[in-house]
């Protein structure tokens, strides 16, 4: 099974995903444009793992969300990896609202560092390799596959540069399952994994 851990976001917000995207394709660049139904922010991806371990990665999602409360994301900007002016990644930032406490010698940490810290660890029990540069949420819109009409590209990104796209409560984390097919990956959901609702824990 083709899997990783997400989170989803709400249809309010990706409808204005959408609209920028629909902007941005004004520029009739050569970009590979991601199916916005699809956006999500992806927490850990764990390639291709048996079934029989299925159970265990469960477990190990599981531990990675305890204690962690529902935390809001906030939307803002566009980005372009490795640079604005030369993006070969075109991407929505997302932002915490709010940070958690028991990162490393107890300073401020993010909730999204503080599950992807988690998971990173838990997983390599499964011989699934941690990420060897630092986590950063992030929504990609599309990948640029060729350098036409880039000019262009970054004009119209300009405009999205500082744009709020609104705010998401988090409060559960997926296991998906990730299907390639011709026509585009498609995603199933295999569990969802709530976070702590409960007062004072």
């Amino acid at each position: 099974l083709r899997l990783f851990v997400a989170i989803e976001i709400g249809d309010i917000i990706k409808k204005r995903f959408r609209e920028c995207q629909e902007r941005l394709k004004e520029a009739d660049g050569g970009i590979k444009w991601v199916d916005v139904g699809n956006i999500h922010i992806t927490l850990k991806f764990l390639g291709y793992v048996e079934e029989r371990h299925l159970s265990q990665v469960k477990d190990i999602i599981n531990k990675s969300v305890q204690a962690i409360k529902p935390f809001s994301l906030r939307f803002k900007g566009i980005g372009g990896f490795p640079k604005f002016q030369r993006p070969m990644v075109v991407f929505i930032m997302a932002e915490e609202a709010a940070s958690a406490s028991g990162g490393p010698d107890d300073k401020k940490t993010s909730y999204l560092t503080t599950i992807n810290s988690r998971l990173e660890e838990g997983f390599q029990a499964l011989g699934i390799e941690k990420e060897d540069r630092p986590y950063e949420a992030h929504l990609t819109l599309g990948r640029v596959k060729s350098p036409h009409n880039v000019e262009r590209l970054v004009r119209l990104m300009e405009e999205y540069r500082e744009e709020p796209f609104g705010e998401e409560l988090v409060s559960r984390v997926l296991l998906m399952h990730s299907q390639l097919t011709p026509q585009g990956p498609i995603y199933t959901r295999l569990e969802e994994f709530p976070l702590n609702t409960k007062e004072g824990e």
